[in-house]
């Protein structure tokens, strides 16, 4: 039975079980099994008024459309590692808030000319189009990916059909809807959330035992776990 459980698509699960055992966590204790998958979605992407870009996922720079990448735009990112992905694919990228949300607070301060366009999946916990269309900051949705549903390897339900606890580090609202789905009892299992609005969906889930990481970014989330697993193999 894993201790760890990583859901997210394979290629960020990986980073984040590298980031774990970097902690010392044993790799035979991390199963990595997705949940979802990360796909690009084609789109018709008129740049030419555009004024500068909104990443609040660095999934949407897998997919950038190539007539943005090298132009220097104006990019107001969640997260500072989206940041620096952002200015390496050649944007002029700002590190402007940790969350979605208080990104939409922070862009009218640095920002007041539009239109602004947000590059993200087809599911999403705020639709920025939506919040800025009453304001004098315009804001259009572009599509660039989509996040398909997984299901999980029979070998990871079955570990989690059994009462022994499993650590499962849950990245996303999509993530933990998907996994509240399951027709599982998740009151013997753990979930580290990323932010206190995937521990509200976790709870709904019905997790036995919730925590939500200080800062919505892998570190926090490592140093949440890492304890974790001390206790556990105490």
């Amino acid at each position: 039975m894993p201790n760890i459980l990583l859901t997210r698509p394979h290629a960020q699960a990986r980073h984040f079980a590298d980031a774990l055992i970097a902690q010392g966590v044993q790799p035979d204790q991390i199963t990595i099994d997705p949940i979802m998958k990360i796909a690009p979605v084609e789109t018709a992407c008129d740049i030419s008024a555009c004024t500068g870009l909104i990443i609040t996922s660095a999934n949407a720079l897998s997919y950038l459309p190539v007539a943005l990448r090298g132009s220097r735009l104006p990019c107001y990112c969640v997260g500072d590692s989206t940041s620096q992905a952002a200015r390496a694919l050649g944007l002029n990228a700002y590190h402007l808030a940790d969350t979605a949300r208080d990104l939409c607070e922070a862009l009218p301060t640095v920002c007041q000319e539009g239109p602004l366009l947000h590059l993200r999946g087809t599911h999403t916990t705020l639709n920025m189009a939506e919040h800025f269309r009453s304001t004098p900051l315009p804001v259009e949705n572009v599509v660039v990916y989509e996040q398909i549903a997984l299901p999980l390897q029979t070998e990871t339900h079955e570990s989690l059909r059994r009462s022994s606890p499993v650590i499962l580090p849950i990245f996303s609202a999509r993530s933990a809807k998907l996994l509240g789905k399951l027709a599982l009892d998740w009151r013997p299992h753990w979930a580290v959330a990323l932010s206190p609005a995937i521990a509200a969906l976790c709870q709904e889930a019905g997790f036995g035992q919730i925590t939500t990481a200080a800062q919505p970014n892998r570190q926090a989330m490592v140093a949440v776990i890492t304890p974790l697993m001390d206790v556990k193999s105490g």
